[in-house]
C-alpha cells in the first residue's frame, strides 16, 4: 500500500528530488521480501539442523538403542547434508581443495565411527557417512564435466553408485542420487521436495527387499522430513567464517569419538544397552 502511494506520487510530480526517488525505490521492494518472508533458513541454519540431528541419531545409538525415536529424529541429516553439498558445489572457488578436506575428514572420523558402530577400530561392514557425500561430490563433478556427452556420464554416475554399494558405504547408492537430484532440481522447492519423498521411498523399499527389518525400514521414511527444512532455505549463507567451519568439520568427528569412548568402556549403566 505505501510502495504504491509512492509510486503515484512519483508519476503525478515528475520533478521530484533524488532522495525521494530513492525511497520509492526501497518501496518497491516491498513485495519481493513479502514473498521470501517465508524461508528463514540460511545454510548455517541448515548445518546446524542437520548437525544436531546427527548428534541425536548417534546418542540413540550409543546410550538408547532400543529407543527408535532417536533414530527417527536422526534421518533427516543425510539429506539436509547431501543438499548443502550441492550448494558447496555451486559456490566454491576450489572444488580440489573441498575435496581434499571431505577426504580427510572420512578417514579420520573412520576409526571412532567403526568403534561407536561395530566395538572395533577397523571393519569393512560399513564405512561412514562422509564417503558417501565424497562420492555424491565426484558424481556432481562428472555430471558437470560430461555434460555434453550423456553415455560416459551415464556410466561413470552408475560406477559411483555401484562403488558405494560395493564399499558398503552409509546410505549407499543414495547419496549420489541425492546429490545429482538437488543439483538437477536447482532453485524448485517443488522438485526438491519430490526428488526428496521419491528417493526416500525408492530406499526404503530396496531396504526391505535385502531383509532389512521393517521397523529400521519405517525408521528411513523419516529422512522424508528433511523436505521442511530444505523448502524454507533462502539462499543466504548466514553467519560464516573460519572459527564456523572448523567447527562444522571437527563437529563430525569429535562427537563420534566421545560416543564410541562411552560405549567402548561401558561408561553408562547396562540398562541402555537394550
Amino acid at each position: 500500500m505505501i510502495g504504491s502511494v509512492f509510486r503515484f506520487c512519483s508519476v503525478v510530480f515528475p520533478n521530484i528530488d533524488k532522495k525521494t526517488h530513492a525511497v520509492v525505490s526501497y518501496f518497491r521492494t516491498i513485495p519481493n521480501v513479502k514473498r521470501r518472508r517465508g524461508r528463514a533458513l540460511s545454510s548455517f541454519a541448515l548445518r546446524l539442523i542437520a548437525l544436531i540431528c546427527m548428534c541425536v541419531d548417534h546418542a540413540g545409538l550409543a546410550l538408547f538403542p532400543s529407543v527408535g525415536a532417536f533414530r527417527c529424529i536422526g534421518r533427516p541429516a543425510f539429506p539436509l547434508y547431501c543438499f548443502l553439498l550441492v550448494q558447496g558445489f555451486r559456490h566454491t572457488r576450489d572444488l580440489r581443495a573441498y575435496a581434499r578436506r571431505l577426504l580427510l575428514l572420512a578417514c579420520v572420523s573412520e576409526i571412532p565411527f567403526d568403534l561407536l558402530i561395530f566395538g572395533q577400530f577397523s571393519s569393512a561392514m560399513e564405512q561412514n557417512v562422509v564417503f558417501a557425500l565424497l562420492l555424491g561430490l565426484m558424481a556432481l563433478y562428472a555430471a558437470k564435466a560430461l555434460a555434453a556427452r550423456p553415455l560416459p556420464c551415464a556410466l561413470a554416475v552408475l560406477a559411483l553408485m555401484l562403488l558405494a554399494m560395493a564399499a558398503q558405504v552409509s546410505y549407499g547408492w543414495l547419496g549420489v542420487a541425492l546429490c545429482l537430484a538437488y543439483a538437477y532440481a536447482g532453485d524448485s522447492k517443488k522438485c526438491q521436495a519430490l526428488f526428496t519423498v521419491l528417493l526416500t521411498l525408492l530406499y526404503a523399499f530396496t531396504l526391505l527387499l535385502s531383509g532389512v527389518a521393517r521397523t529400521w525400514v519405517a525408521v528411513s521414511l523419516c529422512a522424508a522430513l528433511s523436505v521442511i527444512p530444505i523448502a524454507l532455505y533462502n539462499g543466504r549463507p548466514g553467519p560464516r567464517g573460519k572459527a564456523l567451519t572448523f567447527f562444522f568439520y571437527t563437529a563430525y568427528p569429535l562427537h563420534l569419538c566421545a560416543l564410541a569412548l562411552i560405549r567402548v568402556m561401558r561408561i553408562i549403566p547396562p540398562y541402555f544397552w537394550g
